[in-house]
């Protein structure tokens, strides 16, 4: 199989060499087609995956439905090695990865209308931390869908907008606790990381395989996956045009209820709903890799959150933390019944380690609680002010 796929990609890619050269080929003979683009890069993440039969039929149909266009695959060997780049601190590598990862290459079992509804919807989808091992530290940056293998035209047939197309990321309760109250299925802080409207380009998803080809990734603002189970809640307004139905897994297949599941309301602002079929997704993700500069400092390998000292304190301590990537980063105190009495950092910070300092002067003896969130990173620790 892979000597044949080798054979067919070396005779579509007749007039390609390597590279720049091939590239700069490509965009002086070929329109800008943003179609021609998705596919070139689903069969460059399904070359990286190994997963031939997909390959094979990701390149057949790039030469049915662009016959001439030449195709150009960059392999590892013509990628630079970590220790080869300088004069950076890092570089961030794309994950992609699939939900359920068990249908990377395989259909759904059904279909849903809710993330390309033409009407208003609130779908949360409920994934348990198994099906996204790989991911832990990494910055969720997007995700796609695709049609169902029922599907028999692309989508959609003029180019739509969403007014608005809200997407919010938290860590969820298992999938086997999941509650029709929306809310309930919230753990920690539930951050928007996509807002405003939501434009999709004519016939920008493809159908005629099995499974179909992902769809155009819808960018988020970069979220640290820091582990545990994951819950993604989509809020649309709708559009004007023709709704189209999604790749799914059904409610009572294996899996469904234990690893996956989902709840949706046909309200852009829904607080309960109902079950609904799970969409088969495709979560895009970097990953900080170190590189080997002689003016590289130390990186932390994971976020944490140092014990307060001294502690006990009067009036005021010193607390560490420690942060693998750069983000919006928030270290908060709060007494025993929950209230904040300090807040301690609100903003930018770039990665590495950290301190603040903790003036209680003002407040009373007693226990207090300090926090540090970052993206979906939440730790919590306690403090002591003895006066």
């Amino acid at each position: 199989m892979k000597t044949l796929i080798v054979a067919l990609v070396i005779g579509f890619l007749s007039s390609v060499s390597v590279a720049r050269e091939a590239e700069e080929n490509r965009r002086s003979k070929t329109p800008d087609n943003p179609i021609a683009v998705q596919l070139s890069n689903e069969i460059v993440a399904a070359e990286e995956s190994g997963n031939e039969d997909l390959l094979a039929m990701l390149v057949q149909r790039f030469k049915q439905q662009f016959p001439g266009l030449p195709l150009t695959l960059q392999t590892a060997k013509d990628k630079p090695a970590a220790n080869e780049i300088t004069g950076s601190r890092s570089m961030l590598d794309t994950v992609l990865h699939v939900v359920p990862p068990a249908y990377s290459g395989t259909p759904g079992t059904a279909t849903f209308l809710g993330p390309l509804a033409n009407a208003q919807r609130t779908y949360q989808l409920l994934i348990h931390d198994s099906m996204l091992v790989g991911l832990v530290g990494r910055r969720l940056t997007g995700f796609s869908w695709r049609l169902p293998t029922s599907a028999t035209a692309t989508w959609p047939a003029a180019d739509v907008t969403f007014t608005n197309y809200d997407v919010y990321l938290s860590g969820s309760v298992t999938p086997a606790n999941r509650s029709f109250t929306f809310a309930q299925n919230v753990v920690g802080q539930q951050t928007q990381v996509r807002s405003g409207s939501l434009a999709i380009s004519m016939e920008s998803y493809l159908f005629g395989g099995s499974p179909n080809a992902w769809g155009p990734e819808t960018n988020l603002t970069p979220w640290l996956y820091a582990g545990g189970h994951l819950l993604i809640e989509i809020r649309h307004s709708g559009f004007t045009g023709t709704s189209r139905s999604l790749d799914a897994i059904g409610t009572a297949i294996p899996g469904y209820g234990t690893m996956f599941s989902a709840a949706w309301t046909g309200n852009y602002a829904g607080t309960t709903g109902a079950q609904g079929n799970f969409c088969v997704l495709r979560l895009m993700a970097d990953s900080l890799t170190v590189s080997v500069g002689d003016d590289d400092r130390d990186i932390p390998a994971t976020f944490s959150l140092g014990q307060n000292y001294p502690n006990p304190f009067n009036p005021a301590t010193t607390i560490s933390f420690s942060l693998p990537v750069a983000g919006h980063i928030q270290l908060n105190v709060f007494d025993v019944l929950g209230n904040e009495v300090a807040t301690l950092v609100n903003g930018e910070m770039r990665t590495g380690d950290h301190t603040a300092t903790f003036d209680a002067s003002r407040l009373a003896s007693g226990i207090y609680f300090y926090r540090l969130q970052s993206g979906g990173f939440v730790q919590t620790k306690r403090l002591m002010v003895l006066k």
